[in-house]
């Protein structure tokens, strides 16, 4: 049998108005109102519903709605897209980490340069901490090496060079630490200036003048069935064997840098499927006045990635001009 109800949906499916309805259907004007309100809400799922409490209670009741399915919470204030960079198909990836301009080791970079240039890779990742930012880090810095002009202008020559090595390849640049600390030192020191867009890192290292793609907001790389991250994205981490507490908090195959020094582990679930982390060394210097005695090794990656999401990893090590 037909309902009020069902006959006032009827009526408003067929575009007839509130006055019209409520007189045909023999129901007060503002039931009808009512009812046409929800309507909308649950057609729409973005018209606003303005009802009172009352007037609310009787129409779930006479319908059996569900309250939740029309009345509306309110949006977040702010949102954050950190959809992940995707790389698809068969790609033939570089992938250089913690090069610290201008604190880098140049015998170790020209010998990743050289080495990824033979591997004819048709994609580059700078995979963060590229520069360094010490005349703007929280850390003691000496005075006279806080020039954070002289930075710049050697790292744009830097990012010339190696997009001169590799004109048509694919470069990307992943957001590391240091990159933070320009935003940091902004939001910190001189928020006035924070929105210049400026001032932006992708803006300040002109890298859309190099045609060179930026991923920040701790964005991983989707390469596949590898992610690949800078490796600050995780706030803690076993300090002796770190590849396999990676596997342990991101439980995916997982490359990332931030680290300084080679490692890498590999496990096989009960299903027979295995799961990987590989930590690439880096490519400054080796004794930096703040930590001489470490256990830092230089490295760089190259990753083949194929057409079904598998791929392969060469995680070398370089020790003088040679790569192991």
């Amino acid at each position: 049998m037909e309902t009020k109800i069902d006959r006032i949906l009827k009526l408003l499916e067929e575009g007839k108005g509130y006055k019209e309805i409520a007189k045909a259907v023999e129901v007060n004007h503002s039931y009808v109102k009512l009812i046409g309100s929800i309507y909308k809400r649950l057609k729409t799922k973005t018209a606003e519903l303005k009802v009172e409490t009352k007037d609310l209670t009787k129409v779930i009741s006479d319908t059996g709605i569900n309250p939740a399915e029309i009345i509306d919470i309110p949006k977040p204030l702010y949102e954050n897209g950190r959809e992940p960079y995707k790389l698809t198909g068969y790609r033939r990836i570089g992938i250089l980490s913690d090069i610290h301009f201008p604190y880098h080791d140049y015998t170790a970079l020209k010998t990743a340069l050289r080495k990824l240039y033979e591997y004819e890779i048709d994609t580059l990742i700078l995979n963060g901490d590229i520069v360094d930012f010490y005349s703007i880090s929280f850390w003691e810095r000496k005075p006279d090496r806080r020039n954070l002009n002289l930075e710049r202008e050697l790292v744009l020559k830097a990012l010339d060079r190696i997009r001169k090595i590799f004109p048509d390849v694919k470069i990307i640049y992943k957001e590391g630490n240091h990159e933070e600390r320009l935003e940091r030192f902004l939001i910190k020191k001189a928020p006035e200036l924070w929105e210049l867009e400026e001032l932006k890192v992708e803006n300040f290292l002109k890298l859309s003048d190099f045609g060179i793609d930026y991923v920040k907001d701790k964005r991983r790389i989707e390469a596949g069935e590898l992610d690949i991250i800078h490796g600050h994205e995780y706030r803690s981490f076993a300090s002796v064997n770190i590849a396999i507490s990676f596997l342990r908090k991101t439980f995916r195959n997982v490359l990332l840098g931030h680290f300084h020094r080679k490692q890498e582990d590999t496990k096989k679930t009960i299903r027979d499927e295995l799961s990987g982390a590989w930590i690439v060394g880096c490519l400054c210097d080796l004794k930096p006045d703040y930590s001489p005695n470490n256990e830092w090794t230089h490295g760089f990656a190259f990753v083949e990635l194929f057409e079904n999401g598998y791929f392969s990893v060469k995680n070398h090590l370089i020790q003088g001009e040679e790569v192991f």
